[in-house]
C-alpha cells in the first residue's frame, strides 16, 4: 500500500466512509506497521513521518467531536499501538457511546471483572477552608448561605459549590489595614471554585490549595499556589495580580490562564488563554501571549505553541491527554480518584493521545487503558498496573 493511499483510506475511516473490506485492510497494514522488519521504506516513506501523519489525521478527528455530544468514554489511543488507536476512536451511538471495531469492543467485553476488587468514585467538590484564626470550614459539608463575616468581609457557599468573598468598600482599603490570610485545600479526590474579594474566579484542582487575603490592600493583589488552578482575573490596572508558585511569580493586570505546579511534576507549567502575563524566576523573565505555554524546568523557561483547551480540560471535566506517558495519565488519576498507583514488571513507555470524561468510575478508564495491552487491578483504593 502507498502512503498516499492509506492517508485517504484512514481519512475515509474515520468518515465512517470505509467499507467492512477497507477496515480490514486498514487493520492488516496496523498489524505490520508495528513491525520494523516488514516496513517497507521506498513505498511508504520513513516511518516516523508517516506516523505523524496518521497522529495527525487523528487529532483533527478527535478536535472535530469537539462541537459534538462527547462520550461518557472518550477515546484515548497510543502512537505506537495504532490499531488500537483506531479501536479507541470512539463515536456517539443512540442512548450511550459504542467503539467502531468489534474487535476492540469484545476485547472490552471479555475483560476479567475479578480485577477490580473495589471500585473507586471520581472526584468532586469537596474542599477545606482555613480561616485566619485556624478554625477549619469543610465546605463540602457546610451549609449553603453565609459561613462567615468579619468586618468588611462576608464569606457565603452557594448551592453550586462556590466559595464567595464579598468585600464591601474594598477601594476604600489602605497598605495600613491588616493583612487577613485564608487558605482553601482540595483533598486528592476534590475541586473547588472560589471567588475573591476583587471577583477574580479561581478553579482549584485536587490536591491543590490557594492562600490570599481576604482583602486586596495598597497596589497590589498577590496570592499563593501550590498545586494546579484556573484564574479569571479581575482587571485592575492600578492593582496588579500575582501568583507566588514556589519560586516562581506570575504576574498579570487581567487575564485567564492555568498554572500547573504539582511537586511529584518535573516542571511547572503556565498555560496562557487570554490576556498576557509576566514569568518571573530569578533573574529570568518571560512574556506569554494567548496560546503559548511557559514551562519552568530548572533554571530554565521555555515558552511554547500549545493547544490550551487540553491544560484545561481538567477543569471543563475531561482527561486530556497530548503524547502522555503511562505514569503521567497515573498521576492524574491517582489526584482525581484518591488512590495510590504502583507498578510491577517493565512497563511500556507509549505515548498516549485522547479525551475521557472525568465523572466515570476509574474501572472504565483503566478498562481504555487496557485496550493498549497495560494491566491494572484495584484493591483497597490502590492501583497495580502491570505489563
Amino acid at each position: 500500500m502507498q502512503q498516499q493511499k492509506f492517508l485517504q483510506l484512514i481519512d475515509k475511516y474515520l468518515n465512517g466512509e470505509a467499507s467492512a473490506e477497507e477496515e480490514q485492510l486498514l487493520l492488516n497494514f496496523f498489524e505490520s506497521f508495528q513491525s520494523d522488519s516488514e516496513w517497507d521504506e521506498s513505498a511508504l516513506g520513513i516511518k516516523k513521518q508517516l506516523e505523524d501523519k496518521m497522529l495527525n489525521r487523528l487529532q483533527q478527528a478527535v478536535q472535530k467531536s469537539k462541537s459534538q455530544s462527547h462520550p461518557k468514554m472518550g477515546r484515548l489511543f497510543t502512537l505506537r499501538n495504532i490499531a488500537a488507536a483506531i479501536a479507541l476512536l470512539a463515536v456517539i451511538g443512540v442512548g450511550g457511546y459504542y467503539y467502531i471495531l468489534k474487535p476492540a469492543k469484545q476485547l472490552l467485553a471479555s475483560k476479567n471483572k475479578s480485577a477490580v476488587k473495589h471500585d473507586v468514585n471520581p472526584g468532586n467538590n469537596k474542599a477545606i477552608l482555613t480561616l485566619e484564626n485556624g478554625e477549619q470550614v469543610i465546605l463540602d459539608s457546610a451549609r449553603i448561605g453565609t459561613l462567615a463575616k468579619k468586618g468588611k468581609i462576608s464569606i457565603n457557599k452557594t448551592k453550586d459549590g462556590q466559595l464567595v468573598y464579598t468585600a464591601t468598600h474594598e477601594d476604600n482599603a489602605t497598605a495600613n489595614d491588616p493583612i487577613v490570610y485564608n487558605t482553601i485545600s482540595t483533598p486528592k479526590g476534590g475541586q473547588y471554585q472560589v471567588i475573591l474579594p476583587d471577583g477574580t474566579r479561581v478553579w482549584l484542582n485536587a490536591a491543590s490549595s490557594l492562600k490570599f487575603p481576604t482583602a486586596f490592600t495598597g497596589n497590589q493583589r498577590r496570592v499563593e499556589l501550590l498545586g494546579e488552578a484556573y484564574f479569571e482575573v479581575t482587571k485592575n490596572a492600578l492593582k496588579p495580580f500575582t501568583v507566588k508558585v514556589n519560586d516562581m511569580q506570575v504576574k498579570v493586570l487581567g487575564t485567564h490562564f492555568n498554572i500547573m505546579a504539582y511537586s511529584d511534576e518535573i516542571a511547572m507549567k503556565t498555560t496562557l488563554l487570554e490576556g498576557s502575563v509576566q514569568l518571573n524566576r530569578g533573574g529570568a523573565g518571560n512574556l506569554l501571549k494567548p496560546g503559548q505555554q511557559g514551562v519552568v524546568k530548572g533554571n530554565n523557561i521555555q515558552v511554547m505553541d500549545v493547544d490550551v483547551d487540553a491544560a484545561i480540560a481538567w477543569k471543563n471535566g475531561f482527561f486530556e491527554f497530548k503524547r502522555a506517558s503511562l505514569q503521567d495519565i497515573m498521576k492524574q488519576l491517582s489526584r482525581w480518584y484518591d488512590t495510590e498507583v504502583v507498578y510491577e514488571g517493565k512497563i511500556p513507555d507509549d505515548e498516549f493521545v485522547g479525551k475521557i470524561e472525568r465523572n466515570v468510575k476509574l474501572s472504565q478508564v483503566l478498562r481504555i487503558l487496557e485496550l493498549n495491552h497495560v494491566h491494572f487491578k484495584i484493591e483497597n483504593k490502590k492501583i497495580t498496573v502491570t505489563p
